[in-house]
């Protein structure tokens, strides 16, 4: 009876579940698809699914995985599933949801290597990242030899990314396309030799690896995937490798596969069945989100598709929200009419900034008349989708800058326009106008001549490395001015640290395999990745203390995917950027076309349909739809609209106002956050220096030695594998972890072979003096993951020692001087604290220093960890209200960030 009492609670509580997804958490079939309309809740259904796993069916976390598209869908769900075991009385649970994994396909892959297939002492690099690297080593491979450079890099890239999507063989391409796999072997040579890995490749090794060895997660009893639509075929396989002896749970909507361009397979979901004869589907067509009509519309346009057919989604609201359209005479009408509308609503008290979403096809070819007309009404506006950064003054006279000191650079002032280059010689004063515009103050009548000795001091060598040169730029253009608690002060900020991120990528990139420093040659492929790469492909930095800013967001339709605004626009659908002028047009891959379905990857009118549709369906209460026709009349109306049932939509022209609509305020739950032990500690230590850092994107300057721990940390835990699973001394087996992987990734092999001989005597002395506790390793990097307030607490044990006693967790440091002991204990007993929660009793805790073999104790007493647990909340607790108070002290002193902090030595 208390078992059924279990399972309503799970299918009732917090609302009832609709009787399809109550179909879809209680099925007992090994193979289940679920197609899920927009709204229609499959996040909730997936959560409901878990919990039932967890709690009715008493499966161990461990044996659950969940892969979600993005991680801020990870978050989401993860909330979820912790609110739900909450509520239903299973803090037991909770403590140890650490231990199931919710987040993306390729979370999970860089998982898998480090822990099972010995990558531990691999990094990763993300797209911007690998961008970066193969501007660096394309010359290597041939890509600067004819033709554009930078495009070369784009179309290898891509090509790439398809043959690891499309699991395409070395064999394959030997016969078909042999120049091509030899320039991959190279990259892929040079990937291996720096210890590189990239999100297409981890999935690759991902597959090869767990076809030799498929026993490797035989203790996964249940995988549930969302969007399962816009997988491609190699994470297809891993699913299938990872699910051999698991119940595969499946969800998604073809209608919304908008990501083929990029690799997505939609055919994929439709070979489930076919895959899986036994699969079960099932269908979820009730929509909570959205209005009545605006519900009716996506309908009646889903009728158009030609391929796909669904039962449509149906309403559960009852009242009807609004559609409307109208048509500018030109394109800032359009934007014009659009900000009146949005003046209007926000001046009645109807919304928000924030509940507006601005939907585009292209940022970069639609997004300028809302920038200017938004600057010059002062209405708030945070830009993404591509070229967002630099299209923000402040980040646009920062590139200015920085590709000035290249003395062949130029610069486009509008991408869209190529009249509009500028000289390296005639850049300084656009760049400073452009500053001038960003900034709330005024500028010193000398600054072209302070910015010239910048730029000698930088070429001469004088700064360590690009991020000290960038401080010394801000506090020239008068950074320390900036209030950071001005909320539109606080974002050209974060979008200064964000263009931080872009020098740290290409720096690291550049100086991979011990380059030496050359000043010339470095702000030259600095220049060369800006205005190729950077250029348009980061977006503008909205940290998450700026995610409650009162503005409205303009994005593409492709980065709204997921989302849901009140209000949404959809402005600029023009025949020939709505569907893109670009659909179906031929791709430049560098392998023959025969090979794959080169068509799926240029789109078709279709992809651009449901392109539109996903727009339509992110509107909850007011849906506008918008164009505009020329001032010569000759722009005409995307055919799109056509297909719209004329008695759907409100007609208005550009001098009517929308009809005034009270929209839906129901406020979703805030997700809860997750934060490493290292990310609280560095809040303790001074929160200013933490919001620049973990916030906003600023970073430390480089070094060379960067990674030297890392490597320490990943022969240690070799040797401690050694040492209890082969039975080996506590010195061979430091010294074969040490010969085979010791590795710094910035140090050319010569001097890397001294600093590893120094390590090797430094470990050595280390084991000896501690080789009986070498001996009682009972487990090395231990994940843990525990929930203190609305956050989890995240982190990896270097050391848990068992002497058949007592368990004693240990944490290594490679020196004294890497951090004050008040901080690592403070780590340990969190640590402590979250083995505490799962029922393990830590009865020692010890920091061993490895460069002279000292041991401290922690005190891991009840009392001790009440008061570590008190003070991770109050951090947490700061974090989440956003509280970044600067906390000056000592510590200012080797503050990576003291330079660009108005705060230091207060």
């Amino acid at each position: 009876m208390e078992k059924e009492q279990q399972r309503e609670k799970i299918l009732n509580h917090p609302k009832p579940l609709s009787p399809n997804q109550r179909r879809a958490v209680l099925s007992d079939k090994q193979h289940i698809r679920i197609i899920a309309g927009a709204g229609a809740g499959k996040t909730e259904t997936l959560t409901r699914r878990i919990v039932y796993h967890l709690i009715y069916e008493e499966i161990d976390p461990a044996a659950i995985v969940a892969f979600t598209f993005t991680d801020k869908a990870a978050e989401g769900m993860k909330s979820r599933i912790y609110d739900r075991l909450k509520d239903l009385g299973r803090d037991d649970l909770r403590a140890r949801i650490g231990d199931l994994y919710v987040g993306t396909i390729h979370g999970y892959c860089f998982r898998l290597l480090t822990d099972y297939f010995n990558y531990g002492n691999h990094d990763v690099f993300d797209e911007n990242q690998e961008r970066a690297f193969l501007s660096i080593v394309g010359k290597d491979l041939g890509l600067a030899n004819a033709g554009n450079y930078i495009r070369n890099c784009k179309n290898f890239l891509e090509t790439v990314k398809v043959v690891e999507g499309e699991l395409i063989s070395d064999e394959v391409l030997q016969e078909n396309s042999p120049d091509f796999l030899e320039k991959l072997n190279l990259y892929k040579s040079k990937l291996k030799e720096n210890k590189r890995l990239t999100y297409d490749r981890m999935v690759s090794l991902a597959v090869e690896n767990l076809e030799e060895k498929p026993d490797s997660f035989k203790h996964i009893k249940y995988l549930l995937v969302d969007e399962y639509q816009d997988i491609n075929r190699a994470q297809e396989k891993l699913i299938q490798l990872i699910g051999r002896n698991a119940g595969i749970f499946i969800v998604g909507d073809p209608r919304q596969t908008i990501y083929k361009w990029r690799g997505s397979d939609e055919t994929c979901f439709e070979d489930f069945a076919e895959i899986y004869p036994d699969a079960e589907t099932i269908y979820l067509t009730e929509n909570r989100r959205s209005g009545r009509d605006i519900i009716d519309l996506a309908n009646s346009f889903a009728d158009s598709f030609e391929t796909i057919q669904y039962d449509h989604i149906v309403p559960t609201r009852t009242d009807n929200g609004i559609v409307a359209h109208m048509v500018a005479s030109t394109d800032a009408k359009e934007a014009g009419w659009i900000a009146t509308q949005i003046e209007s609503y926000v001046h009645k008290g109807l919304c928000e900034y924030s509940d507006i979403g601005i939907l585009l096809r292209s940022v970069s070819t639609s997004a300028p008349p809302f920038i200017d007309v938004f600057r010059d009404r002062g209405i708030p506006l945070i830009i993404g989708g591509g070229v967002g950064l630099f299209r923000k003054d402040e980040a646009r006279a920062v590139g200015m800058l920085f590709s000035w000191l290249f003395e062949k650079s130029h610069w486009r002032l509008d991408p869209r326009r190529a009249d509009t280059v500028i000289d390296g010689k005639d850049m300084l004063p656009f760049a400073i106008n452009a500053w001038r515009a960003a900034v709330p103050y005024s500028l010193p009548n000398d600054m072209a001549d302070k910015l010239k000795i910048w730029k000698s001091e930088t070429l001469s060598g004088k700064f360590k490395h690009f991020t000290e040169a960038y401080q010394k730029l801000l506090n020239i253009l008068g950074y320390l001015a900036l209030d950071p608690e001005d909320p539109n002060q606080a974002v050209i900020m974060a979008n200064l640290g964000r263009f931080n991120t872009i020098l740290t990528d290409y720096e690291t990139a550049a100086m991979l395999g011990g380059n030496e420093r050359d000043w010339v040659r470095d702000t030259a492929g600095l220049f060369e990745y800006i205005t190729g790469h950077a250029n348009g492909t980061y977006d503008e930095k909205i940290g998450d203390d700026l995610r409650g800013i009162n503005a409205v967001q303009l994005t593409t339709i492709h980065q709204a995917k997921g989302l849901e605004w009140p209000i949404v626009f959809m402005p600029a659908l023009t025949s020939n950027r709505f569907p893109s002028k670009n659909t179906g047009k031929q791709k430049k891959v560098l392998i023959d076309r025969d090979l794959f379905d080169a068509a799926r990857y240029e789109g078709t009118v279709e992809d651009e349909r449901r392109l539109f549709y996903v727009a339509a369906t992110r509107a909850k209460d007011v849906l506008v739809f918008s164009s505009f026709t020329g001032a010569k009349r000759d722009v005409f109306e995307s055919s799109f609209v056509s297909d719209l049932p004329r008695g759907s939509y409100i007609e208005l022209s550009e001098h009517d106002l929308l009809p005034a609509y009270e929209i839906s305020k129901g406020a979703d739950p805030e997700d809860i956050q997750t934060f490493s032990a290292g990310q609280i500690i560095a809040y303790k230590t001074c929160p200013y220096s933490y919001r620049l850092n973990h916030v906003w994107g600023y970073k430390p300057g480089f070094s060379e030695y960067l990674g030297y721990g890392k490597t320490l940390h990943f022969c240690l835990r070799l040797a401690s594998d050694m040492i209890k699973n082969q039975g080996c001394s506590p010195v061979n087996a430091i010294e074969t972890a040490l010969d085979d992987h010791f590795f710094l990734p910035f140090i050319f092999s010569e001097r890397s072979e001294r600093i590893q001989q120094a390590a090797r005597d430094k470990l050595i002395r280390f084991v000896k003096e501690r080789a009986e506790d070498m001996k009682q390793i009972k487990e090395v990097e231990a994940r843990v993951e525990f929930p203190l307030q609305k956050a989890t607490v995240t982190g990896r044990i270097d050391v848990l020692l068992h002497d058949g006693n007592c368990i004693e967790i240990r944490d290594y440091k490679t020196s004294k001087d890497s951090t004050t002991h008040d901080d690592s204990s403070i780590q340990v007993q969190m640590y402590a604290l979250g083995m505490s929660m799962i029922g393990e009793v830590v009865s020692k805790g010890s920091v061993a220093y490895l460069d002279d073999a000292s041991l401290r104790e922690v005190g891991v007493s009840d009392n001790d960890l009440v008061k570590a647990k008190e003070a991770a909340q109050r951090h947490i607790a700061g974090i989440i209200t956003k509280d970044f108070t600067p906390q000056p002290g000592q510590h200012c002193q080797s503050c990576d960030y003291g330079a660009i902090c108005r705060w230091k030595g207060c």
